[in-house]
């Protein structure tokens, strides 16, 4: 499972992966509103290759739930477009469920 720290402000909350779904916890108000939008819908993303000395751009999509897509919220729509800092990403194992 994967974690991001969100920040607006003074406020924080918690992005959450499992592989299987993308989902808020303790997060403030503030947050939850800008980054529900992102979290039910495919996301479209650039990416580029190298195909010997030539740079080679192109889009991909997203599809909700999924890694790629957490992966594509906190590189670049919550903070580019919801206006959400992403301060922090971490992998939660177990212990870490257990303790908090």
């Amino acid at each position: 499972m994967m974690v991001a720290l969100l920040q607006m402000g003074r406020l924080s909350g918690h992005l959450c992966c499992d592989g299987k779904r993308i989902y808020l916890e303790n997060a403030a108000e503030e947050i939850v509103r800008a980054v529900t939008p992102y979290l039910s819908v495919p996301l479209v993303y650039k990416t580029q290759e190298w195909h010997g000395k030539e740079r080679v751009t192109g889009e991909a999509v997203a599809e909700p739930g999924t890694m790629e897509h957490f992966s594509a919220l906190v590189l670049h729509y919550l903070p580019c477009k919801a206006g959400v800092r992403v301060a922090l990403v971490w992998p939660r194992t177990g212990e870490d469920e257990e303790d908090g």
